[in-house]
């Protein structure tokens, strides 16, 4: 009997779903035009009447408590995670006169060492027309007074890049720490002499610094013809050619193409250096934002002895950080176990009283003690804000971590695996088990106990078993 062609059955079962795709992309391309048309008639003379760009505007220094929540949690993220790699914090900022009926928030921070400037930014927009939202924005200054900017900006710009300027836009990286790296990298590979001026000058005027720049830019679009100046009123119009490519870029649909382009443009240019974006594009776990080698050509075989490599540099990660879990990804070559690789899991918790909200913060350092290196995971975020002060006192009548102690009366992986294989290879048929892993997890009571994972087959569920790490008993299935 012949089998079934699942293939086709796919196919045509797929069949429907591509058919609804492709007519909703006809419609969108057929409307496209009309709706073009219909943003660039009202648009365009909109825009030569109230778009105002202010020739130097009026960047306000503010404290901290006068941030927005939300810009407040971005800011703090974004300092935490570059704090790191040595970023210092210049000053908060409010500013209202640069980008039309919204109010943007700034915080400038910079690596005097390196030359590089930092700005995390958090725009409200009046009236409702799009949500808040926030970017960062990474900048190194050349001797030749050229500047390479790096961001993640998920908007595109409405008029084009003045010269002296090469603007990356990364609108798929999200995370600040990867977003430095990528620019860091590509800073190094250029190979140009830094200036530091930018950088000496944001520690002695940082309201200074941030309207220079943005000065500069301003009178770049005036020299290029794309804005005129309004003496009178000291800011700088669009003339009608600005108006018409301003309102063009902004439109649907070409302001998602104009945005995907940027960022085609951005990954190329990396791409020539070597520097895969990719990488830096995901879920936090698997993106790598630090790599060192070990502090010393030492064997390691058990989370205790990994654990003290590792540490250190947990440490300078996120002070506030424990330990949750550990897991090792292990292979078996005949009788022999091959340990390829520890994964530490710390997780942290800060408290912001005043606005009460809870950050929570986590990330991995993983061993690999065939390559002798050590490499820090970004950093994954989330938040809790409590409505009232009862809800915020039992919000944090409880710790949400789980503190795993490697403590001398823990069982470690020597002692674990030898019982653990002894039970899986009983339950497969024939053979051996194929291992996977062992992962070192606390319980709801914080009892540590090991759970080791192997293969039966490729088709096969996999096969676990659970160790208490303080008798070694087999723990029963729950």
């Amino acid at each position: 009997m012949r089998r079934f062609p699942w293939s086709l059955l796919r196919t045509l079962v797929l069949l429907p779903s591509l058919a609804l795709v492709l007519l909703i992309r006809l419609l969108k391309w057929l409307i496209a035009p009309l709706a073009l048309l219909f943003q660039l008639l009202p648009g365009v003379p909109l825009a030569l009447l109230q778009v105002r760009q202010s020739l130097r505007p009026r960047f306000v220094p503010i404290q901290e408590a006068d941030l927005p929540d939300a810009a407040w949690i971005e800011f703090t993220d974004a300092a935490e995670a570059l704090a790191t790699d040595g970023f210092v914090h210049y000053g908060d900022f409010r500013c209202d006169g640069l980008i039309q009926n919204a109010v943007l928030w700034l915080r400038l921070l910079g690596q005097p060492e390196q030359g590089i400037g930092a700005i995390a930014a958090w725009i409200e927009i009046g009236g409702g027309t799009r949500p808040a939202h926030g970017f960062i924005e990474f900048a190194t200054e050349f001797h030749d007074r050229r500047v390479l900017a790096t961001n993640n900006l998920n908007l595109p710009y409405s008029l084009p890049t003045p010269d002296y300027l090469a603007r990356l836009q990364l609108k798929d990286v999200w995370d600040s720490r990867a977003l430095y790296v990528l620019h860091h990298d590509l800073v190094a590979a250029l190979n140009q002499p830094i200036s530091l001026a930018k950088v000496e000058q944001a520690a002695r005027d940082p309201a200074g610094l941030l309207a220079d720049s943005y000065a500069r830019e301003i009178q770049a679009l005036i020299a290029r013809g794309w804005l005129r100046v309004d003496a009178a009123a000291g800011t700088a119009r669009l003339n009608p050619w600005g108006a018409l490519v301003g309102v063009w870029r902004q439109a649907w649909p070409l302001a998602s193409l104009h945005l995907r382009a940027a960022d085609r443009r951005a990954r190329r240019l990396l791409a020539e250096h070597d520097i895969d974006v990719e990488a830096f594009v995901g879920g936090a776990p698997g993106i790598v934002v630090a790599r060192q080698p070990l502090p010393a050509p030492v064997t390691i075989d058990t989370a205790r002895a990994g654990y003290e490599q590792v540490l250190p540099l947990a440490r300078r990660t996120d002070p506030q950080a424990v330990l949750e879990a550990v897991t090792v990804e292990l292979d078996r070559n005949g009788d022999a176990v091959l340990v390829l690789e520890f994964r530490y899991s710390f997780r942290g918790c800060a408290d912001q009283n005043q606005r009460r909200i809870r950050r929570l913060r986590g990330f991995d350092i993983v061993l690999d003690p065939e390559a002798g290196e050590l490499a820090v995971t970004a950093m994954e975020r989330e938040f809790e804000q409590a409505a009232d002060d009862a809800e915020w006192a039992e919000l944090t009548a409880r710790s949400p971590l789980v503190p795993l102690a490697l403590d001398p009366w823990l069982r470690d992986l020597d002692s674990v695996l030898p019982v653990a294989l002894a039970t899986l290879d009983a339950q497969v048929k024939t053979g051996r088990a194929a291992l996977d892993s062992a992962s070192l997890y606390g319980n709801e009571d914080s009892a540590p106990y090991w759970q080791v994972v192997a293969w039966n087959g490729e088709d096969d569920p996999p096969l676990h078993v659970r160790v208490d790490a303080r008798s070694g008993a087999i723990l029963p299935d729950t």
